[in-house]
């Protein structure tokens, strides 16, 4: 299984120390970035499996308020790196459930453990669920994480979050639009939308909400959304807002 590792650290010194470890260890090195912009971009690119994340970094926001931001869309398992040893700095970012903490100064085994120690949980996890299914009520057809498995059938298929289009209502019943195909879920769009992460997914009619990060257009004139081989409507209700939030992020 290859593992893809983003870097988020503003120090050239440990920034290039992370970058060989992970080299080193051969997992997928994505990118090494500065600030909080350019990895919000990077992760709506490509979404990795583990970040490895300065509290301290450039930007408007700090390694906290990012990992916030990224975890309303994409639960990322995040390995903080910092200097700071204040209890308000360990209080914060222990709220984010960060699967470690590493202080600076560190050496290459101590940041290699760590790396190597979250990957093998992380693979584990995985496989746990592929090899045993949850045995709880399937009448919802899906497990919620930064994925989707939903049951058709006899089968379990993984979709990401990442890689739905929008939700459409029918009924007590649901459409999950995504690129290659879409899934009939057993659950109102109310309910399963209160599962999905706010920050990227809004409601642009009573029976539609999309995923803003593949809006191809937006058709005023016809009001709907154009995705890249589909269509969800777009109400005037819900025009508004939805192009606050466009010009937002």
């Amino acid at each position: 299984m290859s593992f893809k590792i983003l870097i988020v650290e503003d120090q050239e010194l440990y920034a290039e120390q992370l970058e060989m470890l992970v080299d080193k260890l051969g997992y997928e090195h994505i990118a090494t970035v500065d600030n909080s912009t350019h990895a919000l971009s990077m992760i709506l690119k490509n979404v990795p499996d583990l970040i490895l994340m300065d509290i301290h970094i450039q930007g408007s926001h700090d390694g906290i308020e990012l990992a916030e931001m990224i975890h309303q869309s994409h639960l990322i398992p995040i390995i903080f790196i910092t200097s700071l040893q204040d209890d308000e700095t360990f209080q914060r970012a222990n709220k984010i459930q960060a699967v470690h903490f590493l202080m600076k100064p560190f050496n290459d085994l101590q940041l290699q453990r760590i790396i190597e120690m979250t990957v093998s949980r992380l693979q584990n996890e995985d496989n746990n669920l592929k090899q045993n299914p949850p045995t709880e009520e399937w009448e919802n057809d899906f497990l919620f994480q930064d994925h989707f498995y939903i049951k058709t059938r006899q089968k379990l298929d993984k979709v990401s979050i990442n890689d739905v289009l929008f939700l459409e209502a029918d009924g007590h019943h649901c459409w999950i639009h995504t690129s290659a195909k879409k899934f009939l879920v057993r659950m109102p769009m109310k309910e399963l939308s209160n599962r999905l992460p706010k920050f990227f997914f809004i409601q642009t009619h009573r029976s539609c909400i999309v995923n803003i990060q593949k809006i191809q257009s937006v058709n005023l004139e016809e009001s709907v959304i154009v995705f890249e081989n589909t269509q969800a409507p777009l109400s005037k209700r819900n025009k508004e807002i939805l192009l606050q939030k466009l010009n937002w992020i």
